[in-house]
């Protein structure tokens, strides 16, 4: 993200501002570098250099910082011998700092400070002025850069310390943007710290931290699962706590209306909200309003949140966090968090604790051990269930909770395709449909982008065609003659219709078509590929397209599967935003709850009839980002050769299996703003098929 998008006071000062909110937050969250010398080190100015910094280790930023131990004349005077200063003096009294440092820490803190130095993200070196200075180093100058090379400095009186925002402290602000004496004065910051860091400065004597220095917070941090949030929100056994939202957004008509609903409806409902609409705030707030409820009426409450991916997890305890929410994640090894569970519903069962929050993925919920915390749990249980239609699968409809007096579900498609059933248990479960907010409610409220819809039909080459021809024909013998009861037969249609399906994802033709459109473009950027998970001569198709793409176009591409780790995502997505990768290929994992809302044209390769599948997809190219007007999306459809398959098939079997594959046409067509278009190249298809009326 680019420094150059926030509006920054140029005069900060603790009389009138909150340094931290105001502008260390703000441009921690855009920053790429992070270089600053200051005086004092103690455990306080950790709290308030803390704020903003887990943005900044997501972001993959690097922080440089010149701190000081805080000296007294007697402590200055022991670290010189002979008027000069001993550096194994020095050495011994910063080991002693670290020490006292690492006591005075909680555990979380440690491992947090932890991770920022083991992944290189934090780097500190410690300052004692020399020759003829002495007392302590009183820098107080920083200099923020972001990828494209703007700068924000800031010098003044603002100490990282414990008193900082209660002294009257300030500081002045200079933009590279703002005047060219701001860009002047940045260079001198800079330069003036690069001096300080490689040792140039002649008056002040630079200690790199020891390895023994730092062992207690990288050991801690190894034993621990990754984190880089340094300070967790305090938890308030009042009700307060739970009711603090740190965010600033305000509520959508939209989303008012629905939360006034399920409220209405005693906590139960579904909100059906599409892609990018806010069903996390949404829901979060709804949460907050019942707790609140319950708090007021010295009542208790367990929230259980279940999502399908351990990502999602991992962004609802963030948004929790900033309701006021210390949850607990429920799902790994049950070492990992059964203990610390336990202890939270024990609180709250001795009303130590008026709420609780558990966090888990599906696979987890339905698990022996957490059904047995769902079971062994008397009090109010709120039970939500994102992406609620994945909890519509038998096994999953048979772990939910009974037991839970709330429930919320949430999804962008609430019919389960081809599962009547596990549509209808879920409408049983949460109850009936609270908030209908579709895609077309959320473009025509301008809420998602407006988009234009490429249909590309391609037709499969000979051999293509032919392997076609007899899945279809083989496919047509079973079609209708399934029963129920017949599972051998039904598995082999099953079987046969994926394989054909496969054949139609990776059909060869696509991909000269694909780069054909790429080559026809002036420029490319915060491009999305949906590609298939098929194989040919054990190669991925993914694997192929890439290197088309990146070699023979010699674009920035990169692919985006489940075989990234949840840090490589962060990184690829990041690159992504700023352009540093022009090209994202992607298979599924870009399906749910992973936000690309910088996308502004998507090729779809790939795809399925089942609406969870093209709805997802829609709705992250369609999610709003600064300077996108509209999205853009070519879909690639295969069109076999019917005049060869007549008299080979029986047309209403081929009619029945292209209605599924029209549905999806007519989903994307009917919304987007060159609709006519759109349909105009799919008509014949329709009319080959007797299917004008699809």
């Amino acid at each position: 993200m680019s420094l150059k998008i926030l509006k920054l006071p140029f005069y900060v000062t603790t009389s009138e501002h909150d340094p931290i909110a105001d502008f260390f937050n703000p441009v921690l969250e855009h920053a790429q570098q992070y270089d600053i010398a200051v005086g004092y080190f103690s455990s306080t100015w950790l709290r308030d250099t803390a704020h903003g910094m887990s943005n900044f280790a997501v972001n993959y930023g690097k922080a440089r910082w010149i701190i000081s131990p805080e000296l007294s004349l007697e402590d200055f005077e022991s670290l010189q011998v002979n008027g000069q200063m001993c550096d194994e003096r020095a050495k011994e009294f910063i080991s002693r700092s670290y020490e006292s440092l690492y006591q005075q820490l909680t555990q979380h803190t440690r491992e947090a400070l932890g991770w920022l130095i083991n992944d290189g993200i934090l780097c500190f070196k410690i300052g004692i002025p020399k020759n003829r200075l002495s007392g302590i180093m009183h820098a107080k100058q920083g200099l923020f850069t972001d990828v494209l090379g703007n700068r924000v400095g800031f010098l003044g009186s603002y100490n990282l310390t414990g008193g900082a925002n209660t002294n009257w402290e300030a500081f002045s602000v200079f933009c590279d943007w703002t005047s060219s004496e701001s860009f002047e004065r940045n260079d001198v910051i800079a330069r003036s710290f690069d001096n300080m860091w490689s040792g140039q400065d002649p008056n002040l004597a630079l200690y790199d931290p020891s390895a023994a220095d730092l062992e207690k917070f990288t050991s801690a941090a190894r034993n621990s699962s990754k984190q880089y949030e340094l300070f967790p929100p305090e938890e308030s056994n009042s009700s307060k706590a739970a009711l603090y939202s740190r965010t600033n957004r305000q509520l959508r008509d939209y989303q008012k209306e629905g939360i006034q609903k399920w409220l209405e409806n005693n906590g139960r409902g579904i909100l059906h909200m599409a892609t990018g609409t806010g069903k996390t705030f949404t829901a979060l707030t709804a949460v907050r309003k019942l707790n609140d409820f319950i708090v007021q009426k010295n009542g208790k409450l367990c929230i259980v949140v279940t999502v399908p991916y351990q990502h999602l997890a991992e962004q609802w305890a963030h948004e929790a966090k900033e309701f006021g929410f210390e949850p607990v994640l429920c799902y790994g090894g049950v070492g990992l968090w059964m203990k610390e569970c336990q202890r939270r519903l024990n609180e709250l069962s001795s009303k130590v604790r008026q709420y609780v929050m558990l966090i888990t993925v599906n696979a987890s919920m339905s698990d022996k051990p957490f059904q047995s915390v769902l079971t062994s749990y008397s009090g109010n249980i709120l039970f939500v269930g994102d992406e609620a239609h994945n909890l519509g699968a038998p096994n999953n409809l048979k772990a939910l909770p009974e037991n839970a007096a709330f429930r919320l579900g949430l999804t962008a498609t609430p019919d389960r395709y081809g599962d009547e059933e596990g549509t209808v248990g879920l409408k049983q479960y949460f109850g009936e449909i609270v908030l209908d907010y579709g895609l077309d409610k959320a473009i025509s409220g301008g809420h998602l982008c407006r988009y234009y819809y490429y249909p590309i039909l391609v037709h499969f080459d000979e051999e293509e065609q032919a392997e076609y021809a007899e899945l279809s024909m083989r496919i047509g013998r079973l079609f209708g003659h399934v029963s129920e009861q017949d599972h051998a037969q039904s598995e082999q249609l099953s079987r046969l219709l994926i394989k054909r399906a496969r054949l139609v994802g990776k059909a060869r033709n696509k991909l000269p078509a694909l780069i054909k459109l790429l080559k026809e473009r002036d420029e490319i950027s915060h491009t999305l590929i949906y590609c298939g998970d098929s194989k040919e001569s054990g190669k991925r198709y993914l694997d192929v397209a890439l290197a088309k793409i990146g070699g023979d176009l010699g674009l920035r591409a990169s692919p985006f599967t489940s075989e990234e780790n949840n840090v490589e995502r962060t990184r690829l997505l990041r690159q992504f935003a700023f352009g540093e990768i022009q090209v994202l290929l992607a298979i599924r994992c870009l399906d749910e709850g992973v936000d690309v809302p910088m996308t502004r044209t998507a090729y779809i390769l790939a795809s399925s009839a089942n609406p969870k599948e093209f709805t997802q997809r829609r709705g992250r190219v369609l999610r709003r980002s600064d300077g996108k007007d509209n999205a853009h999306i070519y879909d690639f459809i295969v069109v076999p050769d019917f005049e060869k398959l007549s008299g080979q098939i029986p047309l209403n079997a081929e009619q029945s299996l292209m209605k599924r594959e029209l549905a999806r046409f007519n989903e994307f067509a009917v919304l987007a703003e060159n609709h006519g278009e759109a349909l105009s190249k799919i008509i014949e298809i329709k009319k080959s098929l007797h299917l004008l009326d699809h």
